[in-house]
């Protein structure tokens, strides 16, 4: 049997390198990594996205690649409702929010917005 420790990274599929660091540095706060020569990730906590440009993925891949496919669910540290004020505060839509949802440890507040992707991305905190 496998037991599983953590997630530690995972890929993203994205149209504009540029447009997604940027979204993910200045809105959401992450990192910036470049890793192996040109490899591009965006680090956070203990984890990291690696970024794939679409029609240039890294091998292996997912077998139907594609932009926009992705729901992540981040908890975050700062209030749930001084980052919708922030959020909002940048132009960016709420696609949802602050609404009751389960996270994996238990109920969660959380907002939605989207990527330059359409990835939809719920920011969230415990209660």
């Amino acid at each position: 049997m496998i037991t599983i420790n953590r997630l530690d990274h995972l890929v993203l599929t994205v149209k504009d390198l540029d447009k997604t660091i940027d979204f993910y540095t200045r809105v959401l706060g992450m990192e910036k990594e470049i890793f192996k020569g040109s490899r591009i990730a965006l680090k956070y906590g203990n984890q990291k996205i690696n970024l794939h440009e679409l029609g240039n993925e890294f091998e292996p891949k997912a077998y139907k690649v594609q932009a926009g496919s992705a729901d992540l669910c981040f908890i975050i540290n700062t209030d749930i409702n001084k980052a919708k004020t922030y959020i909002e505060s940048l132009g960016i839509k709420i696609e949802e929010g602050i609404v009751a949802r389960t996270g994996a440890m238990g109920e969660i507040e959380s907002l939605y917005l989207r990527d330059p992707d359409m990835n939809l991305i719920e920011l969230s905190n415990y209660k």
